[in-house]
């Protein structure tokens, strides 16, 4: 095996992991903790396709094969850059959810009955 194989089988995996999670529904999160280390596992799985992209292009440029470090800066700016902004947009949906359902357990934002 090539390292730029292993290399793209660890991409594809990470890849695989990120996809999985996004592709779980997100209104029915009732466990925040959970809902959470998942996110932080899926942002881990990312930042590794990242690395594995990193290395697949410098692998490319060792080796002096152009289309294959093009190849590489497709596949980040394709897969990985919609990817980020789908996470950081799932990630902001759910502090914001988690932010709400905070201060409605603690009473905050509602009408407290106070001076009616």
């Amino acid at each position: 095996h090539s390292p730029q194989k292993l290399t793209r089988q660890d991409y594809n995996i990470h890849l695989s992991k990120v996809r999985s999670f996004l592709a779980q529904p997100t209104a029915n999160s009732n466990n925040v903790n959970s809902s959470n280390n998942n996110a932080s596992s899926c942002e881990q799985a990312l930042r590794d396709a990242k690395r594995c992209i990193h290395a697949m292009r410098g692998l490319a440029e060792i080796e002096g094969d152009p289309f294959k470090a093009q190849e590489a800066k497709r596949k980040l700016e394709r897969d990985i850059g919609p990817l980020e902004e789908e996470m950081n947009g799932r990630i902001m949906r759910n502090s914001k959810r988690s932010v709400a359902a905070g201060s409605a357990a603690a009473g905050i934002g509602g009408s407290s009955g106070i001076g009616s």
